[in-house]
């Protein structure tokens, strides 16, 4: 995970198993890759065998399981495969699964580390990229009480913290600080569950595969007379497996004191390698789990892709800003004097952008537009706010210097103030829909924070 260059396994490599929650037979074929794939599964069952790529734009459920797919195709319980390849620092691999859910094996990623690192690992010609976090990033959910923060680092670090009232489990702790420390204090840790959720999860269409040999479940209750009887029968267990006299069924023992909140950090890992490269950035965690690790994944994923247009466009861009007018130049049409926009200080692709206009007594429409008293032209302000969204929109599709966007119509249109010589304009431009080159989005225009504009625009994206 610390060296500097692309990683793949030297030969195939295979494991089997029944899923956790299907309880289907799969055999899993590690395979290596060609520099620049990445991680991608394919489903040898299928026909045509469909391709996933690992990336959490394909994530479709996060259900006590991460599962990705497309229109083609959906492979389930992807994380455990994931932290493996992750914790190992394996860039480029190919993935073969002849059912739709990875084998549980015992419930933690050792055995496939071990299937890995039996491959032996190698290094390839090229560089490897890291996606160094640059700023604070969050997932907060009142609700739940679930907290998720990324801070920057010189490396990947991990603090979890897990919460559960119920005994045994109560409050655990666990730090991560170099990836170093994956293989053998954190890939055994394994999946687990209360025993008060078993039969839920059961009766859900869940854990149809779960045993003791591939979960720890932990007792918050006991099993006495007809309930235990319905329990044993329901799981497939003998009487001594119903025994929770030390904390787990059938008394089984824990790895580490701390195993449930390091499989958390496991299904941390393989989560968020669905960034689609390493990451540089400390993890902050708090009453986690799959729905609030793919969140995050969206942000940093996100983040990556801000980043990708920024050397696109050769901006030089500095602190507080993403694109300068040169990079502006090279994305939307317009030049003097219809140039409006001077900088993209803030843009998450496909969602929203932040421009800034720099408004100047030297600005040509104010020579004719009530020259006796200064107001730049409203109909100017909703062009800025349009040019601004305009490269948001450029953003969203293919080779965008080769493509235009054309206005189609504006709603809700509000002129609330002024805008005069001096004044900094900030546009902010929010994506409502996007689909097959027909957006609509919406955006205000603030001066010091005050709202001086606002509409609703229409537009279209067509060849130059």
């Amino acid at each position: 995970m610390t060296g500097t260059k692309q990683t793949t396994i030297a030969r195939p490599v295979s494991v089997s198993g029944i899923g956790l929650h299907t309880g289907d037979a799969c055999e899993v074929t590690f395979r290596p890759a060609e520099i620049g794939t990445g991680i991608r599964f394919v489903r040898t069952d299928l026909p045509d065998e469909p391709v996933i790529p690992a990336l959490v734009s394909g994530v479709v459920s996060v259900d006590r399981e991460t599962t990705l797919g497309n229109e083609r195709a959906q492979i389930r319980s992807v994380e455990h495969v994931l932290a493996a390849v992750g914790g190992l620092g394996i860039d480029n691999l190919i993935i073969e699964a002849n059912a739709d859910e990875f084998p549980a094996l015992d419930g933690s990623a050792k055995g496939y580390v071990e299937a890995l690192l039996d491959a032996e690992l190698v290094e390839q010609d090229a560089p490897r990229e890291y996606l160094a976090v640059e700023k604070t990033l969050m997932y907060h959910n009142e609700e739940q009480g679930v907290d998720l923060v990324i801070v920057p680092s010189d490396e990947f670090r991990v603090t979890y913290m897990i919460d559960y009232l119920d005994k045994p489990l109560g409050t655990q702790y666990t730090s991560l600080y170099s990836m170093e420390e994956f293989i053998h204090d954190f890939a055994p840790a394994r999946t687990f569950c209360l025993l008060s959720e078993a039969e839920h999860l059961k009766a859900d269409g869940l854990i149809q595969g779960g045993s003791l040999d591939n979960a720890v479940v932990f007792a918050d209750r006991k099993l006495e007379g007809a309930e235990r009887r319905r329990f044993a029968e329901l799981f497939h267990l003998r009487d001594e497996d119903l025994v929770t006299d030390k904390g787990t069924l059938g008394n089984r023992p824990v790895r580490f004191p701390n195993e449930a909140v390091r499989h958390k950090v496991v299904d941390l890992i393989g989560d968020l390698a669905l960034v689609g490269l390493p990451l540089k950035g400390h993890v902050l965690a708090a009453r986690a789990g799959h729905a609030a690790h793919i969140e995050l994944a969206r942000l940093l994923r996100k983040e990556y892709e801000t980043t990708l247009i920024t050397r696109k466009y050769g901006s030089r861009a500095g602190t507080g800003y993403v694109f300068d007018s040169q990079a502006i130049e090279r994305l939307i049409p317009h030049r003097y004097p219809m140039l409006l926009v001077d900088r993209i200080l803030e843009l998450t692709p496909g969602e929203k952008v932040l421009g800034l206009k720099n408004v100047t007594r030297n600005e040509p429409f104010f020579d004719g537009h009530f020259p006796n008293h200064s107001i730049m032209p409203g109909v100017l302000i909703i062009e800025a706010m349009g040019q601004t969204g305009g490269v948001l929109l450029l953003n969203s599709v293919k080779d965008p210097e080769k493509k235009m966007v054309y206005f189609t119509g504006l709603d809700n249109v509000r002129f609330r103030k002024p805008v005069l010589p001096g004044d900094q304009v900030y546009f902010g431009v929010e994506m409502l829909m996007f689909r097959r080159g027909v957006c609509k989005m919406h955006g205000e225009a603030r001066v010091e924070d005050v709202v001086v504009a606002e509409a609703d625009m229409s537009a279209v994206v067509l060849d130059r």
